[in-house]
């Protein structure tokens, strides 16, 4: 990938056959309305990955190492000269430089050499919610034998990634009926009695990744107020550590409501495990310039660069965007890097998004998220109350514009597709060949949290999605104490052999598009679109880790 320094461009290989000579352009990239149709993956990767990921293939959970991966997914030499070459043609060779992983290339230019470079027009764009403004290009173009050695250019067509809705409320407590008399609200007590995790051993082994980007960054003093007063697994005293990437920053006076439920809830379960908040830069400066990176890239490409002893075994993020408003390329390049990811052994799980089916829908039909649609994540929908749970109307659901249906759920979602009567009417607003999410779900609604030293209430998947990875990493951690390697991809193990231990969401519903019907998804018996498989259940996950 090539990324452009004043304006900084970064170039992702594919895998190329021949070295060429210059030639005629043509465009690569054009986003004046939605993307439509299929990109296709990295098949032999992502060949690769489902077995490793597959209960019962004779590569489950031999997961590539840090050399192995590199080996293996290395882009062809021929690629490499391809792209040097056509940049010193333009002058930039000087200026051009290899990263660490050596699947891309950084480019540090000006705004008017990219526009040369690229066949392309730069303009200021203001975000309308937040006033910041960014360098972007509606349409770059690249030389026709030059495209099959690269796999996209950032930044260029892609605006940002921006964090899951999350809605502060006020606490309540919750006066439905409940099998669980902790929960007054979602805190702790309430999701270790719900989701069987206080059995847990005090794991201390592994290490659990919360990602953090658009300058939400996480207080360990707010932590330490919210352990002294949930805390539930004899782990009071423990705390997070912090990574920087890209410039991310780790500081502790500016501490953000996404940042702070990740890590507050995620310490509070994961027993003595190490926690780390990976703090990642790339949102857009405001004076117009163009980050170093795009954030997506530059978070993956670092775990991918780092050696096997320093691989979280969990990963939650709570952060995404609209399907269509992601270039198909830049969408394919950071799926591909998640599939990598997971055969390196690393669990990735994402929330589903806030906004039912969709917000207003423009196109006319349902909206769905990145990175939820990848189908090398986990999506983690979300439920309310419970007593017992059902269907939060919130929960982020769909069927993938750009990626088609995964053979992990084929079976189960076609199911579906066949017997399930409740979906009719919605048929014309969804894409029933795409990847269909989220895969599972978990409390969403009614989280106490403390930022600033005061404790008040937020909702949304960007909570049930680092409840879900915890309970995942310890499964991981207890899986290497007992000599065996982490789940890493999860999908094909989910929808087999662990889909019996999740619990069946079967009442409630999620919201529809205001300017199509209205109408969402129903939960229903089996999987569904709107709570996927289910919620967790630590004891019976934990059994069928044991045995596979």
């Amino acid at each position: 990938m090539l990324l452009l320094g004043t304006l900084g461009a970064l170039l992702a290989f594919s895998s190329p056959t021949v070295a060429i000579p210059a030639s005629k352009v043509s465009v690569v990239q054009k986003i004046s309305n939605a993307p439509q149709g299929w990109t296709k993956h990295d098949a032999q990767v992502d060949k690769t990955t489902s077995m490793i990921a597959t209960p019962g293939n004779e590569l489950y959970g031999k997961h590539l190492s840090k050399e192995e991966a590199d080996k293996f997914l290395a882009p062809k030499p021929e690629s490499v000269q391809a792209v040097q070459e056509w940049l010193r043609g333009a002058g930039l060779g000087d200026h051009a430089e290899v990263d660490g992983s050596g699947d891309n290339i950084l480019v540090h230019a000006s705004v008017a050499d990219v526009e040369k470079l690229l066949h392309a027009e730069y303009d200021p764009f203001v975000a309308q919610d937040s006033g910041e403004v960014i360098m972007r290009t509606l349409q770059y173009s690249l030389p026709d034998n030059l495209k099959q050695h690269i796999d996209v250019v950032q930044p260029t067509t892609y605006f940002g990634v921006k964090s899951v809705r999350l809605t502060q409320i006020s606490l309540q407590n919750n006066n439905t009926p409940s099998t669980q008399a902790s929960c007054q609200s979602s805190n702790p007590s309430c999701l270790s009695d719900l989701y069987s995790y206080g059995s847990a051993k005090a794991y201390s082994n592994g290490r659990m990744g919360i990602a953090g980007f658009i300058g939400q960054f996480a207080s360990k003093s707010d932590l330490a107020t919210f352990m002294s007063k949930q805390a539930t697994q004899n782990n009071t005293d423990q705390s997070f550590s912090c990574v920087s990437i890209n410039d991310g920053g780790c500081p502790e006076n500016n501490p953000g409501v996404e940042a702070n439920l990740d890590t507050q809830y995620a310490r509070a379960i994961t027993e003595k495990i190490p926690n780390v908040f990976y703090s990642t830069g790339g949102s857009p400066p405001t004076n117009g310039s163009v980050p170093d990176n795009e954030p997506y890239l530059e978070f993956l490409n670092y775990f991918l660069g780092l050696s096997d002893e320093d691989l979280p075994n969990t990963i939650s993020i709570s952060y995404g965007d609209v399907e269509y408003t992601v270039p198909n390329d830049y969408a394919t390049k950071c799926c591909d890097l998640f599939s990598k990811l997971g055969a390196r052994g690393v669990s990735v799980l994402v929330s589903s998004g806030d906004s039912g089916v969709g917000g207003s829908c423009p196109g006319g039909t349902f909206e769905t998220a990145f990175p939820a649609a990848c189908p090398w994540v986990t999506t983690v929908g979300g439920t309310d109350g419970t007593g017992p749970e059902k269907a939060w109307s919130g929960s982020g659901s769909g069927f993938s514009e750009i990626f088609a249906q995964p053979s992990y759920q084929t079976d189960t979602v076609n199911q579906w597709l066949k017997n399930d009567q409740t979906h009719q009417s919605q048929n014309p607003y969804f894409n029933s060949s795409g990847r269909a999410y989220p895969d599972v779900s978990a409390l969403a609604t009614n989280y106490p949290i403390v930022v600033n030293g005061s404790t008040f209430g937020v909702m949304g998947t960007s909570a049930s999605a680092p409840v879900f990875a915890s309970i995942i990493q310890l499964i991981n951690s207890d899986r290497l104490l007992n000599g065996k390697k982490p789940l890493g991809f999860l999908n094909p193990w989910l929808y087999s052999s662990a889909a019996s231990a999740l619990t069946d969401i079967t009442n409630g519903s999620n919201s529809g598009c205001a300017n199509i019907n209205g109408k969402g998804f129903q939960a229903v018996q089996g999987w569904d679109p709107v709570t996927g498989l289910g919620t967790p259940n630590f004891e019976k996950l934990l059994k069928v880790s044991q045995s596979t």
